[in-house]
């Protein structure tokens, strides 16, 4: 049985999604994700649902950052209960800062210098506009972190 799941999330977050999952425009309008039971997403999904033997109100936010996740489920009782969906938002939130975090390191080992036109390649490839779906500084903010949590880890004597 397919279930649909409604998702608030950043614009930049649905996005990355919307390219990575082959997203598109459903016939109501909303932007829709299928994701098969293996992936990454649909793991995240199986492991948040579990059996409901009550009917619950199903939670329909509004917005542009809304993205519906289409899924698969062969128990029928089996639903993602409303307040994990945050929990998904935030695993979704998760996955993206480490697809950026993987993208700009392996570039920026490889060709080192700044790592600023490696943030904006990434933007341009999932088609995230710069500072109008999301800070610039912000996601630099994302990488910088990641340097000095490693600077840190290497500093650390172990004597």
């Amino acid at each position: 049985m397919k279930k649909t799941i409604l998702i608030d999330l950043p614009i930049h977050v649905k996005k990355f999604f919307m390219i990575e999952y082959d997203g598109y425009k459903a016939k109501n309008g909303a932007d829709q994700i299928d994701v098969k039971k293996f992936s990454e997403l649909g793991n995240i999904v199986t492991a948040v649902s579990r059996p409901i033997p009550w009917t619950q109100k199903v939670e329909k936010p509004q917005g542009e950052g809304v993205v519906a996740i289409t899924y698969y489920s062969h128990t029928l009782s089996h639903e993602v209960s409303n307040d994990r969906l945050a929990m998904i938002a935030k695993g979704m939130d998760h996955i993206f800062r480490r697809s950026l975090i993987a993208y700009v390191s392996a570039l920026h080992d490889l060709l080192g210098g700044d790592y600023s036109p490696h943030v904006n390649s990434f933007l341009e490839i999932y088609g995230i506009q710069r500072d109008v779906d999301v800070e610039f500084e912000t996601l630099r903010k994302i990488y910088r972190d990641r340097i000095d949590r490693l600077n840190r880890l290497r500093k650390k004597s172990y004597a």
